[in-house]
């Protein structure tokens, strides 16, 4: 599945788009950008976590579910509590339906 635009959550600033290593995303003139490329998706997450408004979550095929360690949002150290909810909020989106 590729990436999935909340239309009512897209504030169509292109921050998707720009950090998109695979050129999965085309803005329009008018309105969300589109998913043009599905297929070319990594399931990399960074639209995820880049979107400011937190408009784009990833449906992941189930082979890819994946829970991210809290050490990739933030300091190694175990009780990081800024880096786990960051790691929490990411695992979430990327299951959610």
């Amino acid at each position: 599945m590729p990436p999935v635009i909340n239309t009512d959550r897209c504030e169509q600033c292109g921050t998707c788009s720009d950090v998109c290593p695979q050129d999965v995303f085309k803005m329009n003139d008018e309105g969300p950008p589109e998913v043009a490329y599905p297929e070319e998706c990594w399931y990399c997450g960074v639209c995820v976590l880049d979107c400011p408004s937190g408009g784009i979550h990833l449906k992941l095929p189930l082979q890819m579910h994946i829970v991210p360690s809290p050490a990739l949002f933030g300091s190694s150290e175990i009780l990081d509590k800024d880096a786990l909810k960051k790691a929490a909020a990411f695992s979430r989106s990327v299951i959610e339906d």
